[in-house]
């Protein structure tokens, strides 16, 4: 199983290489691509979680309508709320989805570039090991963002990078929990081993997860991956998890370009294009947009335009 010990190990070290710190490329970066800045309407929510702890999440969605349409919460990496995010959701809303950035470490916490190394290494042993915490801090951000008006209430798959994936396994791991309502499914990107010790599944979780991840990846090893599938398989868990070749973590994160050789750390254009693709077909499969007569139609634009139209 994976193990709470393994991942706080990775994550340290992660930490004294520099990248668990947001980088000085990813303040610099240039993340406005992808999608039409005209188009796309960006607000800051301010909301708490149960104890009353202030956070802000971002909502950004296509403002050439006002239809409600699915949700995509997005859970931050260990570094918190970054500009890797923020254009993470906003290519979500350029396909249609109202996408939610939500907010794990509060507003009193310094997050993104600005977030230091000590301050990540901390931030990141807390909230690991208080896997509560962190699951409150998700349903929170869950919570806030099916409560928007341009959201579907019963429509919510949420994905995360690192951290964050590791948090969102947990999540659904965490049914039947309210927090879980109307959350058809997860997507992990180059998680981090979740924080709970085992994670267990419920028989008729009907949540369902996909893992994608880089096999070159410490930290989630391949025996102690394929020992959570044969549990998921066991209690009829939907999942799948998808192994890209020769990559590494953090392969989403185009300001990893030109890494040095033997990084545990390194963007891969190649995962990065066809993990981004798969989370396409699976937000259309869970929100009922395809059907066995599209299934195999080229959706290279604005994915739901027909639903709403």
């Amino acid at each position: 199983m994976l193990s709470q010990v393994n991942v706080c190990i990775f994550l340290a070290t992660a930490c004294l290489l520099g990248r668990a710190a947001a980088s000085p490329a990813e303040a610099s970066f240039n993340f406005t691509y992808g999608y039409s800045p005209a188009a796309i309407t960006v607000n800051t929510v301010n909301y708490t979680d149960e104890s009353g702890t202030p956070l802000m999440g971002y909502l950004a969605y296509d403002n050439t309508t006002m239809v409600q349409r699915p949700a995509v919460v997005i859970i931050p990496d260990y570094d918190g709320i970054g500009p890797y995010e923020l254009w993470r959701a906003n290519l979500l809303a350029q396909l249609g989805y109202a996408a939610f950035v939500a907010d794990i470490y509060g507003v009193a916490q310094v997050q993104g570039p600005a977030l230091t190394s000590a301050q990540s290494s901390t931030l990141d042993e807390m909230y690991l090991m208080d896997p509560e915490l962190l699951l409150n801090r998700v349903g929170s951000g869950v919570a806030e963002a099916q409560m928007q008006a341009v959201v579907m209430t019963n429509a919510t798959v949420v994905i995360g990078y690192c951290f964050g994936a590791a948090a969102i396994l947990d999540l659904a791991a965490s049914w039947p929990n309210p927090i879980t309502d109307n959350v058809l499914g997860v997507m992990a990107f180059h998680a981090a081993a979740p924080p709970s010790a085992e994670i267990n599944m419920t028989v008729g979780n009907p949540i369902r997860i996909s893992v994608q991840q880089g096999f070159d990846d410490p930290s989630i090893p391949q025996a102690e991956a394929l020992m959570t599938q044969e549990m998921w398989e066991s209690v009829g868990v939907k999942w799948e998890w998808t192994w890209y070749s020769q990559t590494v973590h953090a392969y989403t994160e185009p300001d990893l370009v030109g890494a040095n050789a033997g990084s545990t750390m390194a963007y891969s254009a190649t995962a990065d294009q066809r993990s981004w693709q798969a989370l396409r077909f699976y937000l259309l499969d869970l929100f009922s947009y395809v059907t066995p007569q599209n299934q195999y139609a080229n959706t290279t634009v604005f994915d739901t335009s027909s639903s709403f139209a």
